[in-house]
């Protein structure tokens, strides 16, 4: 049972919004003068995203918006947005450039084509020339806050830049509109990870396993597989990965938030002559971000987006820095998105004080801010001033406390790191790889770290998990005698249903354990009378179940429905036959081993027959003749004693005796005691065999604990890939040639099948096509521990190559082993007996870790000097940054007014209404009440207006057309040779 409490709370000044690694506060956008288009698509994104006025640049370009050469590019973009930056003061702000439609989208450059918005990411690239190693992205998997790690071969500017454009206006405001929609929905819709027929386009498949894998670490975000070309009549994705020429979609294919694209040569080409399918159709279908090459390029799985982008979008991360994260070569990729969309960013809270609305303020004035994490795994680190949309001061944070201690525990063994001096995230992760990675460490724990920024990546290297020793530490003091023992718990094959939890998006988490295999309903209740069913599962085994209507409901109650199957076998007597002998069927519903005995006077039995496979049987007594009367009864064998587990002691931690417990290969309880006849119960693992993770931070000798880990979760996951391994037959055959392959199941049993070339002129790469079609037709192939022929076709060199795939996921089934012997005249590679595992990262049980710092909550007094602001009217804004890589942003914002002086200013609208025709002229007036007046500056969208000089009030023509459609802020600053005033904001809209 859930239930939801919504309280609504008119405390003045509350603003709460959050932006994963980004806003407007950190964005320029880029218009072209010369189309109204361009403005409008501009003007309606910085009312969207609430990007400040001055971080509109606009540029006038009439050459079109297809192309342009690199000196247009640096004359007509590079410079003035550099220039810009400088003089606006901007420069260590913005981490995001937005390109309004109508400016061209690639370069003409060296040996090809770069993509305007890869230019303006890391520089002009080419890779044909002596500098062909900076095509090279580091901040590719870096996970690191894009601030701290822009591409080392970017020329003294980096932006995460994309261009926002379609067919229409109309067309390009939705993708706005579908990238703002999308924040923090955590969405339940799934990413389509899809595997052509096309060879040569579908060669990232090789990494879906990777992205799938992680991603279902993340939980609530759901990466499927799937082999089709079609994809017509797939709705409401959240992603979608392909490699084809050309692909039909259909309408509203994607939900807000989702990123999609296609390998293939000329998929960057959005306007202009184009045969193949280009992003541009991503995007009318509804995605918020997709990507494509501007030149003909080799299939290169660097200059095409990793599937790892999705594993990036579940963390939180931006649109912008997931594709950008995604792409080790993006020189010739177009980026085409609305780059702040982060589905998965969750959402802290801030509040200034309820100050009265615009209450004047003087001097040193002390205001006093709070701010709240969303959870535990994502505490506050940072907190920074904004004021009037620029960056003003950074006022408290808290980075990883030196002495901090973090312990990671694997399968109970303890591994302690103390963080050194001048600590960052990913020095924090990095030591703890180091102290996991240690020799000593790995033989015991069978475990393998991987540092990816402010995450570890943990990988089991064990081959069977039951074999691994599990510790704990008992936390008692030095020399305290105690005994300990394990006992076994009663085995239940009951199944359970427990509450995961509300998600973000007011869906609820539900786990099912389903031990046995019977059919089993889940159902929803109001009232605890009325019951519905919302789910049927079929299988058994573990099930994570998101019932998306409970947002619908205060209160929903949720319950499991089913019937348990009797697993004991049942007799049914079928009479004697002809000749007096008796006949019996016996119906067992499991593969379990069963018994069948006889006995004349049910006390002493005999066994007739013992059935080890389980599963019905007919039997026949030929004895029964000679019997008066004959029962009979048929057992389930029980299956042998497990090995008693063995209880050491290691040593004295700090934190207590480290205990080990080996040869546990069912759930046990460890109890202990120090007389031998009274024990107790301190730790129960129900799940032997799974590696489990735990973690615990302590201060040390710091006064604060600021560095936090959280594991992904409690036990290892077992891989959801298939084990493969490609192998390559090269050379000649004549007539007789013979190609055979022996496959050892991982029960031993062995498969032996073969081919003979009967013709004349016949090659390897028909040979191994005949045996291909063999393999994958042989019954003896097809269960679950069998494998399959997948990619056969054409290698280098005129060879054949081709995937041999297990039939089911993980490392065990990857231990079927697979040797080809033939003719001496074809080569085959490998030549030795080989398992599938040549993806063994992706078979490897995983888990992560996540290193934060900060805090659950910030407060602060800040003491605001407002002598060093004009007198008028300001917006404070204050932004709290999660203390993770993603840096998800919590504003709030508080409008003050200055008084420091007498001077005051007006703005009036003389023609103006709140919406006026976008091709008028109209004036506004600004009147000082002070004759010493030097300067007047009015400010709208884009910055500075004009300026009128030595008039206490002075009359501004407004140019409509020149700002064009959308809503636009206007202020004066009044300068006097003593005071400055800043007028209050006034919003107008054209159109």
């Amino acid at each position: 049972m859930f239930q939801r409490l919504l309280t609504l709370s008119l405390t003045f000044l509350l603003v709460r919004a959050a932006f994963a690694g980004g806003s407007g506060l950190n964005t320029i956008v880029v218009v072209n003068q010369l189309s109204s288009n361009s403005c409008e698509l501009g003007n309606y994104y910085c009312e969207r995203r609430q990007v400040p006025p001055e971080n509109l640049l606009r540029i006038s370009w009439p050459g079109g918006n297809i192309a342009w050469t690199p000196d247009d590019f640096q004359t007509n973009l590079v410079v003035p947005l550099l220039s810009m930056l400088s003089s606006r003061a901007l420069t260590n702000q913005i981490d995001f450039v937005v390109l309004s439609m109508d400016i061209p989208f690639r370069i003409f450059y060296g040996s090809g084509n770069n993509s305007t918005t890869s230019a303006l990411f890391y520089g002009l690239k080419d890779e044909a020339g002596p500098d062909y190693l900076s095509v090279t992205n580091s901040y590719a998997a870096s996970e690191q806050i894009f601030a701290n790690a822009h591409p080392a071969s970017a020329p003294g500017f980096s932006f995460l830049t994309t261009i926002i454009t379609a067919p229409s206006l109309a067309l390009a405001k939705r993708l706005v509109d579908q990238g703002v929609t999308s924040d923090g929905l955590y969405p339940y819709q799934p990413v389509l990870l899809a595997k052509s027929s096309d060879s040569t386009r579908n060669i990232r498949y090789k990494f879906f396993d990777n992205a799938l894998f992680n991603t279902r670490l993340c939980r609530y975000y759901t990466v499927q597989r799937t082999n089709c070309d079609s994809l017509w009549g797939q709705t409401n994705l959240l992603g979608l990965q392909t490699g084809l020429a050309n692909l039909n979609l259909s309408p509203d294919a994607f939900a807000p938030g989702a990123m999609a694209d296609d390998l293939t040569s000329w998929g960057g080409i959005i306007f202009g002559y184009n045969d193949q399918t280009s992003l541009i159709s991503f995007i009318t279908n509804g995605a918020s971000g997709s990507y494509g090459s501007v030149n003909e390029t080799a299939p290169i799985p660097d200059k095409f987006p990793n599937p790892q982008n999705y594993f990036y979008q579940a963390r939180g991360f931006s649109i912008a820095e997931c594709y950008y994260q995604s792409l080790a070569e993006p020189f010739q990729g177009l980026m085409l998105a609305e780059p702040l969309a982060s589905p998965r960013r969750r959402l802290g809270s801030g509040k200034w004080p309820p100050l009265t609305t615009n209450s004047p303020l003087s001097g040193t004035t002390s205001l006093a801010l709070h701010f709240s994490a969303a959870d535990i795994s994502q505490p506050l680190q940072q907190l920074d001033l904004f004021v009037d949309g620029k960056f003003l001061r950074t006022l408290t944070n808290l980075p990883a406390s030196p002495a901090n201690i973090l312990t990671v525990s694997l399968n109970g063994y303890p591994v302690t790191c103390t963080n050194p001096p001048n600590s960052s995230l990913a020095s924090v992760a990095s030591n703890l790889v180091s102290a996991l990675n240690a020799p000593a460490i790995t033989n015991i724990t069978k475990v393998i770290a991987f540092p990816a920024g402010d995450r570890l990546e943990l990988h089991s290297t064990s081959t069977n998990a039951l074999l691994e020793p599990f510790f704990y530490t008992d936390p008692v003091s030095p020399n305290s005698f105690r005994l300990y023992r394990v006992v076994m718990p009663p085995q239940s094959n009951l199944p359970a249903l427990s509450a995961s939890g509300l998600r973000a998006d007011g869906a609820f988490q539900l786990h099912l354990e389903n031990p046995a295999s019977a059919p089993l309903t889940i159902l929803a209740s109001t009232n605890l009378s009325d019951w519905v069913p919302i789910f049927t599962n079929l299988a058994s085994g573990p099930l994570d179940f998101v019932d998306t209507s409970a947002r619908y409901f205060s209160k929903r109650f949720y319950r499991l429905a089913g019937s348990i199957l009797d697993p004991r076998p049942a007799l049914a007597p079928l009479g004697y036959d002809s000749f007096g002998v008796f006949k019996l069927r016996v119906d067992a519903v499991t593969s379990a081993p069963y018994i069948l005995q006889a006995s004349t006077d049910l006390l002493q039995w005999t066994s007739l027959t013992t059935n080890l496979a389980g599963g019905d049987l007919d039997f026949l007594d030929t004895t029964a003749s000679a019997f008066d009367c004959r029962f009979y009864r048929a057992a389930l064998i029980p299956p042998p004693p497990s090995p008693q587990p063995r209880v050491s002691f290691v040593s004295q931690t700090p934190a207590g005796n480290l205990i080990r417990i080996d040869n546990a290969t069912q759930p046990y309880i460890l109890q202990v005691s120090s007389d031998l006849f009274t024990w107790s119960s301190v730790f129960t693992n129900s799940a032997p065999g799974q590696i489990k993770t735990a973690v615990r931070t302590d201060p040390g000798s710091s006064s604060a604990l600021t560095t936090f880990l959280t594991p992904a979760r409690d036990s290892f996951l077992a891989s959801p890939a298939n084990g493969y391994r490609t192998w390559t037959m090269n050379g000649s055959i004549q007539p007789g040639s013979w190609l055979q392959i022996t496959i050892t199941k991982t029960n031993g049993a062995r498969i032996n099948l073969s081919v003979t070339n009967q013709i004349l002129g016949g090659t390897v790469s028909n040979l191994t096509s005949q045996l291909a079609t063999l393999i994958n037709a042989s019954p003896a192939l097809q269960g679950p521990d069998g494998l399959s022929v997948q990619d056969l076709g054409l290698g280098s060199f005129q060879s054949t190559t081709f995937n041999l795939v297990a039939r089911s996921a993980a490392l065990d089934a990857a231990a079927i082993k697979v040797l080809f012997t033939g003719s001496p005249s074809i080569y085959k590679n490998p030549s030795r007996e080989s398992p599938l595992n040549q993806n063994l990262s992706d078979l490897q049980p995983r888990n992560h870790l996540y290193v934060s710092a900060g805090a659950l909550s910030l407060s602060h007094t800040l003491n605001l000097d407002t002598t060093l602001l004009p007198d008028g009217y300001h917006e404070l804004t204050a932004v709290a940054y999660e203390g993770t890589h993603v840096h998800t942003q919590t504003r709030a914002t508080l409008p003050i007014t200055i008084s420091n002086s007498p001077l005051s200013a007006t703005l009036t609208l003389l023609d103006l209404a709140p919406t006026n025709s976008v091709t008028g002229t109209y004036h506004l007036q600004v009147s000082a009440n002070n004759n010493t007046v030097t300067a007047i500056r009015i400010y709208s969208t884009g910055g500075l207006l004009n300026t009128i000089s030595n008039q206490p009030s002075a009359v501004f023509t407004i140019d409509a057309s020149f700002l064009g459609s959308g809503l636009h802020p206007f202020y004066a600053i009044v300068d006097t040779p003593f005071a400055r005033f800043r007028t209050q904001p006034r919003y107008l809209r054209f159109q």
